[in-house]
């Protein structure tokens, strides 16, 4: 039986600053979050979909789609994790190598 799945991720990058959350009515702080949709296959072989980073308020959630340059200090590369991220590359490429060693010793 093939166990995949779906989901979706939120990971917090920086502070942005105080702002008016047209949620809350208050002047609130800002963080800069970077949301991401993945598929998986057995729960370790992952494949991000699709990511987008928000200016959120740090109390209710509401936030406002920006772009990466928008973020100040941002880290080089997107902190998602690494078999979340490329791990069904990862299996579909060791598949194929074990077809390949597979067809080559059977010759």
């Amino acid at each position: 039986m093939i166990f995949f799945g779906w989901g979706r991720k939120a990971i917090p990058l920086a502070d942005m600053g105080t702002y008016s959350c047209p949620r809350c009515g208050l002047a609130r702080p800002f963080r800069a979050v970077l949301s991401y949709s993945y598929f998986r296959l057995y729960w370790i072989f992952g494949m991000v979909t699709g990511r987008r980073y928000l200016c959120a308020c740090t109390i209710c959630g509401q936030g406002t789609l920006i772009e990466r340059s928008q973020i100040p200090n941002a880290p080089p590369s997107d902190p998602i994790p690494f078999m979340q991220q490329w791990g069904l590359f990862l299996f579909l490429g060791a598949i194929a190598l074990l077809v390949v060693v597979a067809m080559v010793l059977t010759r």
